[in-house]
C-alpha cells in the first residue's frame, strides 16, 4: 500500500471516529460510567488498529506504532470523558493496544500486496461494524431507566440493581456493599440524596 492511500484512508477513519464520537457527546447526560468506559475503548481501540494498519501497510513498525497508539489513545482520552476519569483512562489503554496491534498487523502483511488488501478490507469492515453497533448499543441505553445508588452516587439499571424498601420508597443499589451501608444507616444516605 502507497503512503498516500494509506494516509488518505487514515483521515477517513479519523474523521469518522470524529463524527460518531461527537454524535454519542448528545446522550452524556444518560451515560453511565460503564457505558461511557465502552465509548471510549471502542473508539480509541477501533480507530487506533484502523490507523495502525493502514500506516504498518505503507511504512515501518516504528511510525505505524507511533501513529497508531497517538490516534488510538487520543481518541480513548478524548470521547472515554463521557465515562468520567476511567472512561478516560479505559479509551487510553484501549486506543494503545488496539494502535499497537493494528501497526504491527500492518507491517506483518506487508509482502504480499493480496494480503495487505484483504486485510485492509476486513480491517475496515469491522471498523465500521464496530462503530455501528456502539452508536446502537448507546441509543438502547440511554432508554433504560437508572436511578442513582444513595451511597455511591452511581448511575443503576433499574432492572439489574439491587433493591431496598425503605420509607415507602425503593432504592437502588449498584452493589451488595452499597446496599449493606444504606441499610445500617439509611438516615446518613437519605439527608446527601435530598
Amino acid at each position: 500500500m502507497n503512503l498516500t492511500l494509506a494516509a488518505t484512508l487514515s483521515l477517513a477513519a479519523i474523521f469518522l471516529s470524529s463524527g460518531v464520537g461527537w454524535f454519542l457527546q448528545r446522550y452524556k447526560s444518560s451515560v453511565t460510567e460503564m457505558l461511557g468506559m465502552m465509548i471510549g475503548m471502542t473508539l480509541g481501540m477501533m480507530t487506533g488498529i484502523v490507523v495502525g494498519y493502514l500506516i504498518g501497510a505503507a511504512t515501518d513498525m516504528f511510525t505505524s506504532d507511533l501513529v497508531g497508539v497517538l490516534v488510538g489513545v487520543g481518541f480513548g482520552i478524548a470521547f472515554g470523558r463521557i465515562g468520567g476519569l476511567m472512561g478516560m483512562m479505559d479509551g487510553a489503554m484501549g486506543g494503545m493496544m488496539g494502535g499497537m496491534m493494528g501497526g504491527m498487523l500492518g507491517v506483518m502483511v506487508q509482502y504480499d500486496t493480496t494480503y495487505v488488501a484483504v486485510t485492509a478490507v476486513l480491517m475496515i469492515v469491522l471498523y465500521l461494524v464496530a462503530l455501528a453497533a456502539l452508536v446502537r448499543l448507546v441509543q438502547q441505553a440511554v432508554l433504560i431507566t437508572f436511578f442513582v445508588d444513595p451511597v455511591c452516587g452511581m448511575k443503576v439499571d433499574a432492572s439489574q440493581a439491587i433493591t431496598v424498601a425503605h420509607g415507602g420508597e425503593t432504592h437502588y443499589f449498584c452493589a451488595p456493599a452499597c446496599r449493606e451501608a444504606f441499610v445500617n444507616d439509611p438516615g446518613r444516605y437519605l439527608m446527601v440524596s435530598e
